[in-house]
């Protein structure tokens, strides 16, 4: 039985300070000796969201530099690992990093999660009914590998694998879930292999004030792969970063997601999130495709602390017929962040997202939204 929510704001704003205020008091006693090759950082966490409450447990980082110091063409490589359990009874590990080799030859990317993820679903397609969502519980194990390759100054081409295996799927008979059509309400697992080409000028990887960074990638889901659906994935990610006013930054993102072929519920693409339209519970609306425009107003404002102003459009779709401009979501709202990184300006931010359809959300979690 899902447990109920906390009805008390009070009470929500002083645990999500608690978690702001325990993640500063550890990270501020940490002495970054920048002259160090390797940095290990490891706190306890509490963040919030839609989609999950609150969540405790722990995150740890490892940051260096493949090459000598004194290389400023090479960005810092960082790996990251955390695992948390959650007020609506769920719970994830994960692991994710980007490693830069010298003077960026090569780019790896990995991720690897598990998760036990009990979460909503309101249906397929733009337009579903405005209703509390029907809770279904999957769990899943995530394979994600990328390795790029420079082919000219800012230019890498790239090859990637992409493995998901969905189980113990349940869902209540008769519902909203069991009555839709989609693949996916039965565990499988889908792999595929794929190709990327990026292209990448921003001169810091979590918060770049100037450069731009444009990614497009294809993967093909096959049958031969031990993938239980055939289906092809198109992603195209388009960032813009400009300082406008000594630290003050715009920062855009233009996103596309499109699937083709047999694409089950976890490759659907997903609106919302602290990724995406904040204010959206992530998966509130979900379709074969979707396409979001985010700008961002970002300011430094003394120390470690910064702050963000935000605001975005977009929308899911089966078919282009879909995108019209009554049914178009939008999001807006600000936060703030507090360096936990302070050279490589990686921070945790708290944001508070309002949505034209009256969603709102509360986001509490580390690095930026692109």
């Amino acid at each position: 039985m899902k447990p109920a929510p906390i009805n008390n704001k009070n009470l929500k704003l002083i645990l999500i300070l608690l978690g702001v205020w325990h993640g500063i008091q550890s990270f501020s006693q940490l002495k970054q000796d920048t002259s160090k090759k390797v940095q290990y950082l490891i706190v306890p966490i509490v963040i919030k969201a839609p989609e999950f409450g609150f969540a405790f447990g722990a995150s740890g980082s490892i940051s260096f530099k493949s090459s000598h110091k004194n290389d400023s063409a090479t960005r810092t490589s960082v790996i990251q690992a955390i695992g948390f359990f959650t007020t609506h009874k769920q719970n994830l590990q994960a692991i994710d990093g980007t490693i830069y080799f010298p003077k960026e030859e090569y780019i790896l990317l990995v991720q690897l999660t598990h998760s036990y993820f009990p979460d909503k679903f309101w249906g397929i397609g733009p337009n579903v009914p405005d209703k509390k969502g029907e809770r279904y519980v999957y769990e899943q194990e995530y394979i994600y590998p990328h390795i790029k390759r420079k082919i000219q100054n800012h230019l890498f081409a790239g090859a990637q694998y992409e493995f998901q295996n969905v189980g113990r799927v349940s869902y209540i008979p008769d519902g909203i879930f069991d009555t839709s059509s989609f693949y996916g309400k039965q565990p499988y697992k889908v792999s595929g292999l794929g190709l990327s080409l990026s292209y990448d000028t921003r001169n810091l990887s979590f918060w770049p004030d100037k450069g731009v960074y444009l990614q497009s990638m294809f993967t093909a889901f096959r049958k031969e792969l031990v993938s239980d659906y055939n289906l092809v994935k198109w992603i195209t990610d388009l960032r813009y970063f400009k300082t406008v006013y000594k630290s003050h930054v715009v920062a855009v993102q233009f996103y596309n997601y499109s699937t083709f072929g047999q694409t089950p519920l976890r490759e659907l693409a997903s609106l919302g999130g602290s990724n995406n339209l904040r204010a959206f519970y992530q998966g509130r609306y979900r379709d074969k495709n979707m396409v979001t425009v985010i700008a961002e107003y970002r300011l430094h404002i003394k120390g470690r602390f910064s702050a963000c102003a935000f605001g975005g459009f977009g929308n899911v779709y089966g078919n282009y017929k879909d995108l019209t401009a009554t049914n178009v979501k939008g999001s807006y709202g600000a936060g703030v962040r507090f360096a936990l990184l302070t050279k490589e300006k990686l921070n945790i931010r708290l944001d508070y997202g309002y949505s034209n359809r009256h969603n709102k959300g509360v986001y509490v979690t580390v690095g930026e939204c692109f």
